[in-house]
This record gives C-alpha cells, structure tokens and sequence, in this order.
C-alpha cells in the first residue's frame, strides 16, 4: 500500500477494538471463509458482541456480508486491517528480536499498533525498523520483515 493510500484510510476514525476486528477477519480471510463464530472465538468474547460489533462495521463501511453470513473487507476495510496488521506484526518482530519475551512481545505490540499514528510508524520503517533489520542481516536487502 502506497503511502498516501495507507493515510487516507487512517483518517477514518476507527476504535482500538474496531481495527482488532479488521485485523482478524483479515487474517482469517487468508486461510479460509470468515463467520463471526471463529471472530468470537479468536477476540474470548460472545456470538452477540460479535454480531453488534459487525453490524456497525458494516454500516460504517468496512466489511460487507454475504447470505451465508461469511465477512469480508471492503476496499477501505481492507487497507486499515492491512496497515494495523503491518504493524503489530513489525513491532512484535522487534521486540522479539531485542529479547523480549514472546507474550509480552505479543501483548505490546497489540497495544503499540494503535498507539503509533501512520505518520510515526513511516518514520520508524524508513530508520529505526530498516537500519535493525539491516544490522541484524546485513546481506538481506534494506527493509524490515514482516513475517
């Protein structure tokens, strides 16, 4: 995702809870169909928050549902569940990769992927993440991984 696309779809004001339930449906969407039994299931809370919290995704435009109940992103859904996603995922890598232990690696890097705006996550991939990565793994090209 291009940069400005990625800061067009974070200033859509979405909630902490509202982007961890993007980011699931698009992690889930990878493997297989996405039903709000397994979204229950992956987020410990009920079938009704569950139902309650896709039917506002839905009205605000980031996921639509098929009749067979199955989720999926919209376009908009997609690139805020991409960008949440991007992050947790670099961040839990770092910390990991600096000693920390994996739950609470796992744990932090939950709470700093809604903590950092787009702006301050650019600005740590284009120094902080590219210069660990590429000191850590000098013959890999310039860029931090992911997975």
């Amino acid at each position: 995702m291009d940069n400005h696309s990625h800061k067009e779809a974070m200033c859509l004001k979405t909630t902490d809870r509202a982007e961890d339930y993007l980011k699931y449906i698009y992690i889930l969407s990878k493997t297989q169909s996405v039903r709000g039994t397994r979204l229950a299931e992956m987020l410990g809370v009920s079938k009704p928050t569950v139902s309650v919290a896709l039917k506002t995704l839905e009205r605000d435009g980031y996921i639509c549902m098929n009749e067979e109940h199955e989720i999926f992103l919209t376009e908009v859904g997609r690139k805020i569940a991409a960008h949440t996603y991007e992050k947790n995922r670099a961040f839990e890598n770092l910390l990991l990769k600096i000693g920390v232990q994996d739950t609470i690696a796992h744990e932090d890097a939950c709470r700093m992927e809604h903590a950092v705006s787009a702006e301050t996550f650019d600005a740590l991939k284009k120094t902080v993440l590219d210069q660990y990565h590429a000191a850590s793994n000098p013959e890999s090209e310039m860029r931090f991984k992911y997975d």
